[in-house]
C-alpha cells in the first residue's frame, strides 16, 4: 500500500510539473539550449528544493538523461523524509533515444539480429540493417553536450556542490552505465535502472571486461537494477555485468546490483530509483541520540566523515543544531542545549532560525530579557533577508513581550 500510494503522489507530481495557472504548484522550469555540440536546440525541466529562494544553501544536482519528470517527485519524497538530500533536478527532454543514448550503431536493428532472442525469419531483409543515414549510436556526443554545455550552464544558473549523479531507465540506463565505463569523472553517482546492455551484442560488457580494473573509481558509487520478470537475457546480462563489476573493479568503487526479483521492466524502475537514492546516501540520516549524547562534537565528527566519504566539504547547517538542541531541551538537558543553540548563532549569525531557537531556549531558562533580545535579532534578520517566517517571528516577539509586562 504505501508503494501504491508513493507512485501515485509521484505522479501527481509529475503531472504539476508544466503548470499552465498561476494558482498551480510548479515544480519544474522549462527551459532551451542552443547546443553547437549537438546542432539542436534541447530542452530541460530544472526543479529546484523548496526553500531555495529564501536560503544561500547550495545542492548537489542529479541529471535525468532520459526524461523522466516522474523522478523529480520521487527525490523530493524522499528528501523530505531526510532519506537523501534536497537536490537540484535537472530532466532533458528526449528527442532521439536511439540516437543519444545508444553508444554504437550495430549491423543489425535491436530484435532483428540472429544473434537476439527476438529474431524473427518472416523479418524483410531490408529492415534488418540500419540505413547509412539512420542516426542511432552517438551518446558520446550526447554526453559531450551533457558535460561542456549543460553543466556549465547549471553551475552558472544554479547554487550546485560538486556532487553529480545520473539516471536513465533503459536505453537511459545503458547511456548512465557508458558514462560511469567512458567518462567516469563526470558523475560521482550513477543510477542505471534495467540498462539495455544487450546493445551491440553486449559491446559494454566487453568494454567493462576489458578496461574497468585500469579505472580510478574512488568516490564513485554505481547503482543498477532489473526485474525478475524481464525478458529471461535482460535478467541473464545483469548477472553478468554484475559478475564483471566484482571481479574487474577496484575495492574503491561503491556498488549495488539490485534484483527486484517481482518486477517487471516498467515497475521496476520506480523501485530501483528509490533504492538506488538510498544505496547512495546510505547512512546520511544523522542518528539524533547519538548526536545529543555527544554534543557539538559529535555533529563534526559525523560530517567530518560525510565529507569523506562523498569527497566533498559537508558541513551541518541550521536546522542540524536546532533539532539536536531542541531535543537537548526536552530531555530536560537545559545547559547542553543551550551550548547547541549559541553555537549554531556563532556559525550562522545571519540566520533568523537560529536566534529564533537560541529566544525558545532563554524562555525555557526563565531569561525573558535575552529572550527578546534574541527574537528582536531574528526578525532584523528576516526583515533583512526577506524570509517567510517574518509574521511569525513578530507574533511571537510581541507576544513574549506582552508577557514581560
Amino acid at each position: 500500500m504505501k508503494v501504491v500510494k508513493l507512485i501515485l503522489f509521484i505522479l501527481l507530481l509529475s503531472k504539476m510539473t508544466y503548470s499552465q495557472s498561476a494558482d498551480d504548484v510548479v515544480i519544474a522550469k522549462r527551459i532551451s539550449i542552443n547546443s553547437t555540440v549537438l546542432g539542436e536546440e534541447r530542452t530541460i525541466s530544472v526543479s529546484i528544493p523548496s526553500g531555495y529562494a529564501e536560503s544561500m544553501d547550495s545542492y548537489p544536482v542529479l541529471y535525468v538523461l532520459d526524461g523522466s519528470t516522474g523522478v523529480i517527485g520521487v527525490v523530493n519524497y524522499l528528501s523530505a523524509y531526510n532519506v537523501c538530500p534536497e537536490m537540484i533536478i535537472v530532466v532533458i527532454q528526449e528527442v532521439n533515444p536511439s540516437r543519444d543514448m545508444f553508444p554504437s550503431k550495430p549491423k543489425y536493428r535491436r530484435g532483428l539480429s540472429p544473434a537476439e532472442p527476438w529474431y524473427n525469419k518472416k523479418d524483410d531483409d531490408e529492415l534488418k540493417v540500419y540505413r547509412p543515414d539512420e542516426k542511432v549510436g552517438e551518446s558520446d556526443k550526447f554526453l559531450s553536450f551533457v558535460e561542456t554545455e549543460l553543466f556549465p550552464f547549471v553551475e552558472k544558473n544554479y547554487r550546485t556542490l560538486p556532487y553529480r549523479i545520473c539516471s536513465g531507465h533503459s536505453k537511459g540506463g545503458l547511456c548512465v552505465t557508458h558514462a560511469f565505463l567512458s567518462r567516469t569523472n563526470m558523475f560521482s553517482a550513477y543510477i542505471a535502472l534495467s540498462p539495455s546492455l544487450y546493445w551491440d551484442d553486449g559491446l559494454l560488457m566487453k568494454i567493462a571486461e576489458e578496461k574497468l580494473a585500469g579505472i580510478n573509481l574512488k568516490y564513485k558509487q554505481f547503482y543498477f537494477s532489473v526485474g525478475g520478470n524481464e525478458v529471461p537475457s535482460t535478467v541473464g546480462d545483469a548477472h553478468t555485468f554484475a559478475a564483471i563489476l566484482k571481479l574487474k573493479s577496484s575495492a574503491d568503487l561503491r556498488w549495488k546490483f539490485d534484483y527486484l526479483e517481482n518486477e517487471d521492466h516498467g515497475s521496476g524502475a520506480t523501485i530501483g530509483l528509490i533504492n538506488g537514492l538510498k544505496f547512495i546516501f546510505d547512512g546520511w540520516k544523522y542518528d539524533t541520540d547519538k548526536l545529543m549524547a555527544g554534543g557539538i562534537r559529535a555533529i563534526d565528527d559525523f560530517y567530518t566523515n560525510q565529507s569523506e566519504r562523498y569527497g566533498y566539504r559537508i558541513s551541518p547547517d541550521v536546522s542540524t543544531f536546532n533539532t539536536i538542541g531542541w531535543g537537548l531541551l526536552r530531555t530536560g538537558k537545559q545547559d547542553e542545549a543551550m551550548n547547541i543553540f549559541r553555537e549554531n548563532t556563532r556559525r550562522f549569525p545571519d540566520s533568523p532560525d537560529a536566534y529564533n531557537y537560541l529566544a525558545e531556549g532563554y524562555l525555557r531558562a526563565g531569561n525573558i530579557d535575552l529572550a527578546v533580545k534574541s527574537y528582536e535579532k531574528a526578525v532584523e534578520l528576516a526583515v533583512h533577508f526577506k524570509t517567510g517566517n517574518l509574521e511569525f517571528l513578530k507574533r511571537r516577539l510581541e507576544s513574549i513581550k506582552a508577557e514581560k509586562k
